[in-house]
């Protein structure tokens, strides 16, 4: 069975455009899904759905004339009909606002695309370290507030529940596991504030590198290692559908 992949839309523009809020390419990409596929949109609008099967974020530059969209998908059955669509169209346009771009490139390889199978993350060796990079401000829900910090126990167990939801081979681990288990060895982060167009997020970027000892449960170790592979493709923390928490694994051992 596939799994999570993520492409790099490129689209062009006739004008300058302003850097746009996180809202409105959310609420673009909602428009665009609408017209390749009115089945997949209403899926996406869902408000019951169990968890959001995408997420998005605004590659730089983020102003001019160009706008790369970088697109994650955790249910790929879902998107069959927008590819169908998008390929017998030769891509469709994004309206901004008021501004429409052109479709000029759909990039699947390279630092920010790519895909991997199911069955190759659920097979993933047990690890006792991993650096991950966030390079959009990532924030956690705790109560009514938010968190800009990488707390090992809100970044694993927000991850569990997604692979959880998405993936056909689910993790029988308690989330409290990682709170027990895994650490936070050392990070250099900076929080940094996000208006998405509603509301002021402050979130954090940087890297930070997680722990677990190796006498550790396996089970345990190598929940860490598909979780860490995982989070490229589901984000971390909230309000990863409007471009927070963009993740890069850059390293495990």
């Amino acid at each position: 069975m596939r799994g999570p992949y993520a492409v790099v839309f490129h689209f062009r523009a006739n004008q300058p455009f302003p850097a746009p809020v996180p809202e409105a390419v959310h609420a673009a990409f909602l428009d665009l899904a609408r017209r390749a596929d009115p089945a997949l949109s209403a899926t996406l609008h869902a408000p019951g759905h169990r968890f959001r099967p995408y997420t998005l974020a605004l590659l730089g530059p983020r102003e001019g004339l160009t706008l790369r969209l970088r697109l994650s998908v955790l249910a790929p059955e879902l998107f069959e009909r927008f590819w169908e669509r998008w390929e017998r169209r030769g891509g469709l346009p994004l309206r901004l606002g008021r501004q429409w771009l052109a479709p000029h490139a759909v990039q699947t390889r390279g630092p920010w695309a790519g895909e991997i199978a199911w069955s190759v993350l659920a097979r993933l060796p047990p690890i006792h370290r991993a650096r991950l990079a966030f390079c959009t401000p990532t924030a956690f829900r705790q109560g009514d507030l938010d968190l800009p910090l990488p707390l090992p126990k809100l970044l694993f167990s927000g991850l569990l529940v997604k692979w959880n939801a998405a993936s056909p081979r689910p993790l029988p681990l308690d989330p409290l596991a990682f709170e027990r288990h895994v650490t936070l060895r050392e990070a250099r982060v900076v929080t940094r504030p996000v208006w998405d167009g509603r509301a002021r997020i402050w979130g954090f970027v940087g890297w930070a590198e997680f722990g677990i000892p190796r006498d550790s449960p396996a089970e345990v170790r190598q929940a860490l290692a598909v979780l860490c592979a995982f989070a490229p493709y589901a984000g971390a923390g909230r309000r990863t559908t409007h471009g927070l928490g963009l993740v890069r694994l850059l390293h495990a051992a």
